[in-house]
């Protein structure tokens, strides 16, 4: 167990040998480290990685105040982790918010430790605007409706009242692609086996900075990334992988039907484009 920077422990794993080192960041407190189980096993026979339970599920302790996940807890997770594992620099993975905006943030305050970012399904918040639907729904998120269809599942009540409901309509929702059923069950099984009560908590945090602030950060990132992020991701909008790709000047793999969960629902693609981009790494040590 790592600790983070206000006592919470964190639970990793380490894989395999070789370098450089993939670490594998976690995406939100909905799911755990298994979300990686296509990449482990692929990486493992020729790199060392570490994959870690966010806070909030899996082994990790399971904070209910919402000031537990501050942007700063998660980042401070990583450096913690990073820390325990005794890994000095390694090339980060992330998808979505959690995963994708931490690797930027700890690129920026620690770029001798950072080789290179893969960024799939770009979160970066205030990037550019959410969906309309996930707008509505933070809106009426402590409301106590007398229904909640569709997205209004996106509710504090109601995750109290039927979280296995909210769990699985969100993951039928950005996993929308046929055949994903096991893809499906997987995440709703994690995100069932996670503490409602951090779930609770993590939403309700404001996200401290303005567009301009995290433009300012992603701007600042000094690593080769790579960007990849589906046409039809009804989680994060595919424009805000577009302007993180424009400020960092990082090239863009847009997955032409693909939607929210590519490593989970395409591990083959994944697993080919993260391969890649660390070999290019080792070609282009700069």
């Amino acid at each position: 167990m790592a600790t983070g920077p206000d006592g919470v422990r964190i639970a990793y794993e380490v894989f395999g040998t070789g370098d450089p080192p993939i670490v594998f960041l976690p995406s939100a407190p909905i799911v755990h480290s298994r979300q990686w189980k296509g990449q482990v096993p692929y990486f493992s026979r020729r790199h060392r990685v570490v994959t870690y339970d966010g806070r909030g599920n899996g082994r990790s302790d399971r904070p209910t105040e919402p000031e537990a996940f501050a942007d700063d807890r998660f980042v401070g997770d990583l450096a913690a982790v990073m820390d325990d594992t005794r890994t000095d620099r390694a090339v980060l993975v992330g998808l979505c918010s959690d995963g994708v905006w931490r690797a930027i943030r700890y690129a920026v305050e620690q770029p001798d430790r950072v080789l290179g970012i893969v960024a799939f399904a770009v979160g970066v918040p205030r990037l550019t605007p959410p969906h309309p639907h996930y707008v509505t729904a933070t809106a009426a998120f402590e409301d106590d409706a007398p229904t909640h269809e569709g997205w209004a599942r996106y509710n504090a009540p109601f995750w109290r009242h039927d979280y296995p409901d909210f769990a699985r309509f969100f993951f039928e929702e950005i996993t929308s692609e046929p055949h994903s059923t096991k893809a499906i069950d997987d995440a709703v099984d994690w995100s069932v086996g996670g503490s409602v009560d951090s779930m609770i908590a993590d939403a309700r945090v404001d996200f401290p900075l303005d567009r301009e602030g995290v433009e300012a950060i992603c701007s600042a990132v000094r690593c080769p990334m790579l960007i990849v992020h589906g046409t039809e991701d009804s989680c994060q909008p595919i424009a805000r992988a577009r302007r993180l790709s424009e400020l960092t000047g990082a090239p863009l793999v847009e997955v032409e039907g693909a939607d929210h969960m590519i490593p989970g629902r395409h591990p083959v693609l994944a697993n080919l484009l993260i391969r890649d981009f660390v070999r290019s790494l080792a070609r282009d040590p700069s």
